[in-house]
């Protein structure tokens, strides 16, 4: 799918021969003409810029607050005056919350001292939305989202490229000072595969606001400078749209009548003749993956898409017969021709379908057979069938490996078995041997509480124990304390809301 984003101006990258310093100054000093200028969109996405500076930076999280407020935040008081105040204004508007703090302490030294922001610096963040388009391709594996928001007479559209083939995360982001243009090129008619609609605002944000905040919290490391600094303003400007909260849902019932519909179908009756069980399991692991998400309805896939279900999600999730291997070509080409048919797919989309599975048979039993891929599955050896739940196996993965990261390799290289009981607790003795104990227990004592932590965790019982683990997680403690922090207390207990958290 084409990228439609435009920028308001070049990525700026420093040059071979501008180092750190040189760079932060250059761009601190683009958003002093920005605010001087009374450019509210250009001051937004400047401030912006420049606090995106960290991540594009890759340092280190407790040093990015740090960062901030010297170089912005002192910057903007330096020289009381109302253009700083001004700056102290849209980092308000668009920081974090430790740097909305830190800015919002900042300006009111400032109004104490009866310096105050300009005027035109008090609409940041409160454009006023007016229409949005969706350009989507025909398979279902990406979409972009176009809005467009008004100063006053002056209107900027926001851009997010989506990409569906996972949980919906926005990859791309893009603002536009001239939003006709931007609808020109969502409009465009470059790829046969795209399609184009205008959509209500509602709709903009249900499609919006998740995939931009994981764009934000899970960033790709290939992220542009642009999109890791229009994020912000991107999920601001989301914000300003009505909410809507009537998503199609798909139940499990509806997995189960998509499976039984293509088993009926003729163009699976030469695979369900050569093997029933195994064409069911390829239909149930398809159909289930294609409605994980709210909306998104069963036998939905795409060439991209179909290639992280097969090359992806069934090696770390699965663990497969010798039939289910051998069946995997002619019962998942058979539930690919029914999805193209079932969804209405003309002949060259449906073309454009098929031919991306030779590839991803070929590159099949390398990844089922790769030893990171077949310890990743043994986490879920006992839950992982042909029907569950896709978002529940994702959440068991989750809290599982919580309790126990994945391990190194084995000393030949191989796989380690983590849904085996004794690896596990092999794992775990070995990682909190050096701990020393507190709250009046031996070491044996702890050991054995550790232990027993560790196994709640894993079966998700007690449920209260994943809970006030991540009660301590978002306090900010990491994962290896906070095990050893709910070990020291009384099995009924549950783990506590909060504590001081103990050595290593």
């Amino acid at each position: 799918m084409a990228r439609v984003s435009k920028k308001t101006r070049p990525q700026r990258r420093p040059t071979p021969e501008e180092d750190t310093g040189t760079l932060v100054e250059r761009l601190v000093d683009s958003l002093w003409r920005a605010v001087a200028a009374g450019d509210l969109l250009r001051a937004e996405l400047e401030a912006a810029t420049c606090m995106a500076l960290p991540r594009v930076g890759r340092m280190a999280p407790g040093d990015v607050q740090g960062f901030i407020s010297k170089v912005l935040v002192d910057e903007a008081i330096r020289q009381p005056s109302a253009e700083g105040a001004a700056m102290l204004r849209l980092l308000v508007s668009l920081g974090s919350p430790a740097t909305k703090r830190s800015a919002s302490q900042a300006l009111g030294r400032l109004t104490e001292a009866g310096i105050y922001p300009p005027e035109w610096v008090t609409a940041a963040g409160k454009a006023v939305p007016d229409r949005a388009w969706r350009r989507y391709d025909v398979f279902g594996d990406d979409e972009a989202v176009a809005v467009t928001f008004r100063y006053g007479e002056a209107e900027h559209g926001v851009v997010g490229q989506i990409d569906l083939t996972g949980i919906p995360v926005a990859v791309a982001v893009g603002v536009a000072s001239d939003a006709n243009k931007l609808i020109e090129a969502m409009a465009r008619e470059d790829d046969p595969f795209d399609r184009v609609e205008q959509i209500g605002l509602a709709e903009a944000r249900r499609r919006l606001e998740a995939p931009l905040a994981r764009g934000d919290q899970e960033a790709d490391p290939g992220m542009s400078v642009d999109t890791l600094a229009y994020l912000p303003v991107a999920r601001s400007r989301v914000r300003r749209l009505p909410a809507d909260g009537a998503v199609p849902v798909f139940t499990a019932a509806d997995r189960a009548a998509a499976v039984d519909d293509f088993l009926k179908s003729p163009l699976a009756a030469e695979a369900v003749a050569a093997d029933e069980d195994a064409t069911r399991f390829w239909a149930e692991v398809l159909t289930g993956y294609s409605s994980r998400i709210p909306g998104e309805p069963p036998a939905q896939v795409g060439p991209r898409k179909i290639a992280r279900v097969l090359l992806g999600h069934v090696p770390n999730s699965f663990t497969l017969s010798d039939a289910q291997r051998r069946h995997l070509e002619p019962a998942v080409t058979a539930w690919i021709s029914w999805s193209a048919e079932h969804r209405g797919l003309d002949e060259a989309a449906t073309a454009r379908l098929a031919e991306s599975l030779p590839e991803v048979f070929g590159r099949f039993g390398q990844a089922y057979d790769d030893p990171e891929a077949a310890t990743a599955r043994s986490y879920l050896a006992d839950l992982a069938v042909g029907d569950a739940d896709v978002s529940a196996l994702a959440g068991h993965v989750a809290r599982r490996m919580f309790a126990v990261p994945m391990p190194a390799p084995g000393e030949d290289g191989g796989s380690v078995d983590v849904g085996d009981p004794e690896v596990r607790r092999a794992l775990v003795e070995t990682e909190f041997a050096e701990c020393t104990p507190h709250a009046g227990l031996s070491q044996e004592e702890f050991a054995a509480a550790v232990q027993r932590v560790v196994a709640e965790l894993w079966d998700d019982d007690p449920e209260e124990i994943f809970a006030a683990a991540r009660r301590l997680f978002a306090s900010g403690a990491d994962r290896h304390d906070i095990i050893h922090t709910l070990a020291e207390q009384p099995a009924s207990a549950g783990g506590p809301a909060s504590k001081d958290l103990p050595g290593r």
